[in-house]
């Protein structure tokens, strides 16, 4: 019989253990996937607004769609890539990863997950699926949102090499 014991699990900033994915990783904290968010929401903006106003669609159905569109792909192929990041997770340290392979999730379910925030901001609630999406995983054991939940994926934190 050994005595070797596996490693301790790692330890939050509190001194608490941290939820691990499935392949052991530590899974991104709410602060940091709010960070993401608010970084990723106010550069897709600067930068749809900037095309909007380049365009002569700043206060036009055209440029609202022309501002969605793009949303939906930085999104979808930042968060689908090989690297799972956007500009805000790559800041925050953290990315998108398949729940169970823990390999990228490729751009359709990461457009899954864009498209069903999305959808239901506008749909439920004017907002309230929205706000309820982003709380979820303060209680999830696995700290997924309900769109991470529905495509399949998690957010976990980088951890130096």
């Amino acid at each position: 019989m050994s005595d070797y014991l596996p490693p301790p699990p790692p330890l939050g900033p509190m001194g608490a253990e941290e939820p691990l994915d499935a392949l052991g990783r530590p899974l991104a904290a709410w602060g940091q996937r709010l960070g993401a968010f608010v970084i990723d929401e106010v550069f897709i903006q600067v930068i749809t607004l900037c095309a909007r106003f380049a365009l002569g669609l700043r206060h036009t159905l055209a440029g609202a769609l022309l501002a969605l569109v793009m949303a939906a792909a930085y999104y979808a192929v930042l968060n689908g890539s090989e690297m799972g990041q956007t500009f805000g997770k790559r800041v925050l340290g953290i990315q998108v990863r398949d729940a169970a392979s823990g390999g990228p999730i490729g751009v359709e379910r990461a457009a899954l997950r864009y498209v069903v925030v999305g959808m239901f901001r506008v749909i439920v609630f004017f907002g309230l699926f929205t706000v309820l999406d982003g709380l979820w995983p303060l209680w999830d054991p696995k700290r997924q949102a309900l769109h991470d939940k529905i495509a399949g994926s998690v957010v976990v934190r980088l951890t130096p090499s």
